[in-house]
């Protein structure tokens, strides 16, 4: 048994009606049931909160799932793009192979009001700076960019189109999968 830590924000915590939901835990441990997931993200976080709280992921724990970026590329409330690739690979160091690192997950494209404050180029930008971060550490790295560019918008993403709906949340642990499994089932 592996204890795996999901350690994001808001689209790890499920969320929806203004609050977390524990959707996406249950639907990795539905995946993973010989495994204990513990789920300490928050709703809101950028890499700079996650610094914040780093403390409480465990020592002993097999694996941590860093989900960080869509806050951290917002226009309007995120951060330098300079200052999210500092904070992620603080956050990402001290567990190297034992972790997975995602970027940006897209928000819905077709949803003008939510898109306006992330524009294609800083996506991209930010999603290359988490590569980066997990080539440095030798992590494998999940693109949420290209898991839903494909997706039927108005089946993955909740009205705010940011967060997702219980298809989207589907996708969205389906593309963790393989990265797990590459480092706990080899």
């Amino acid at each position: 048994m592996a204890l795996i830590v999901l350690f994001g924000d808001s689209l790890f915590n499920s969320f929806r009606n203004r609050q977390d939901t524990d959707l996406v835990t249950k639907l990795f441990q539905a995946a993973r049931p010989n495994d204990q997931i513990q789920n300490l993200s928050k709703s809101g976080a950028t890499t700079e909160e996650g610094l914040d709280y780093a403390q409480q992921i465990p020592k002993n724990c097999d694996l941590v799932v860093f989900e960080y970026g869509t806050n951290d590329a917002a226009t309007d409330w995120g951060l330098a793009a300079k200052r999210y690739a500092q904070n992620l690979a603080k956050l990402v160091q001290p567990y190297q192979t034992r972790a997975v690192v995602a970027g940006p997950c897209l928000p819905d494209r077709t949803n003008r009001e939510i898109m306006q404050y992330y524009p294609q180029d800083r996506l991209g930008q930010f999603n290359h700076l988490a590569q980066q971060t997990a080539n440095k550490f030798h992590s494998p790295y999940v693109d949420l960019l290209a898991a839903f560019a494909k997706a039927e918008p108005s089946q993955t993403y909740q009205a705010d189109g940011q967060h997702l709906t219980d298809y989207g949340n589907q996708l969205l642990v389906k593309a963790f999968l393989p990265a797990i499994s590459q480092i706990l089932d080899h």
